[in-house]
C-alpha cells in the first residue's frame, strides 16, 4: 500500500473529447450526447478526492456503459496513455496492496458498476493482481468504511500495519495488526481495505516463508545480522535501521517485507530472537534454531 501521484501526462477531457468524434469507432456518434454527463463525473470524483463513499454513479443507457469499457479494453490511440500507465506501473511496490508485482491496472471504482469512469485516469491505479482477488464492494455497511485510494488518501503514507507474531517457533502463527487508533478518522478505512484487499492476497504466505529464511539464515532479513548482536538494544538498532532501509527500497512504509521487520521489532520477538542468537554451539549467520528444513 502507498500513497502515490497521479498520472498527469494526459487530459482526461480532451481524450474523452476525441474519443467521441473518433469515426471509425463503434461508439461514434452515440457517445457524444453523453460527454458532458461523464465529464461531470469526472469533476466530482476530484472533488470528492477519491472517496468512493460519496462519489456519485453517473447514471448511462447500458451500450454507452458497454462502449466506454470496450474501449478500456482495447484502447485506441486517443486513449493510448492507459497502456502507459500500466507499463509505468512501479514494479517495487503495488500501492493497493504493498506485494512486489505489478503489470495489472486496478479500476479503484469497479467498471462493471462504474463504466463512466472506465477510462478516467484517476480511477486507474497501477496495481498487482490483488486487483482480481479484492471483491467488487468499495464501501461497507457502516460509517467510514471504504476502499483507500492511492491517488488522494495520504493516510497510505503512514505506517498501517505490521506483521504479529505468535508461538514462536519454526512456524509461527502470523496475523496482521493494524497500526491505527480506533479514534483515527480513517480507522473504519483503513480497517475496511486492509480486510477487502491486502487480507486477501498472499501477505501472509510471504511473511512465513520470510520468517523461515531468517531462522535459516539470519543475514537473509538484515545484513548486519550475519555478526550475532551483542544485546537487545543492538538487534533492536539494526532491525529499526533495516525497516527504514525497506522503506525507502521500495518507497512504502506498507511493502511486504516493511511489514515482516515491523512485526519483528515487538518486544517477545526481540526476546526470542536474542535467546536464539545465542543457542550454544550456534555458528554466526548460522540456522536460529537447531535441525529446521
Amino acid at each position: 500500500m502507498n500513497r502515490i501521484d497521479p498520472p498527469d501526462t494526459f487530459d482526461d477531457n480532451a481524450a474523452l473529447d476525441a474519443l467521441s468524434v473518433n469515426e471509425l469507432l463503434k461508439s461514434y456518434p452515440h457517445l457524444q450526447q453523453h460527454v458532458p454527463a461523464i465529464k461531470a463525473g469526472y469533476v466530482q470524483y476530484i472533488a470528492a478526492d477519491g472517496n468512493v463513499r460519496t462519489i456519485n454513479k453517473v447514471p448511462l443507457p447500458k451500450p454507452i456503459e458497454d462502449y466506454l469499457k470496450d474501449l478500456y479494453g482495447s484502447p485506441p490511440g486517443d486513449i493510448a496513455h492507459i497502456g502507459g500507465i500500466r507499463e509505468e506501473s512501479d514494479p517495487d511496490c503495488c500501492p493497493m496492496c504493498g506485494s512486489f508485482h505489478s503489470g495489472t491496472l486496478d479500476h479503484v471504482m469497479p467498471k462493471a458498476q462504474y463504466a463512466s469512469f472506465a477510462i478516467f485516469g484517476r480511477n486507474l491505479v497501477p496495481a498487482c493482481k490483488c486487483n482480481t482477488k479484492r471483491t467488487s464492494s468499495i464501501i461497507g455497511a457502516n460509517e467510514g468504511e471504504r476502499i483507500l485510494h492511492p491517488y488522494f488518501d495520504d493516510i497510505l503514507s503512514e505506517r498501517l500495519i505490521a506483521a504479529q507474531f505468535e508461538d514462536l517457533g519454526s512456524v509461527p502463527r502470523v496475523t496482521l495488526r493494524l497500526l491505527v487508533e480506533p479514534n483515527s478518522l480513517h480507522y473504519a478505512a483503513v480497517c475496511f481495505h486492509i480486510d477487502n484487499v491486502v487480507r486477501r492476497t498472499s501477505i501472509l504466505s510471504h511473511i512465513s516463508k520470510s520468517w523461515k529464511k531468517m531462522l535459516r539464515r539470519p543475514s537473509v532479513a538484515a545484513a548486519e545480522l550475519r555478526h550475532d548482536p551483542p544485546s537487545l538494544a543492538v538487534l533492536r538498532e539494526i532491525l529499526a535501521f533495516e525497516l527504514s532501509r525497506q522503506d525507502d527500497t521500495h518507497g512504502s512504509k506498507n511493502n511486504w517485507q516493511s511489514v515482516f521487520i515491523s512485526g519483528l521489532l515487538e518486544a517477545h520477538v526481540l526476546d526470542w530472537l536474542l535467546a536464539a542468537f545465542r543457542r550454544a554451539g550456534r555458528n554466526p549467520d548460522g540456522p536460529l534454531i537447531a535441525n529446521i528444513t
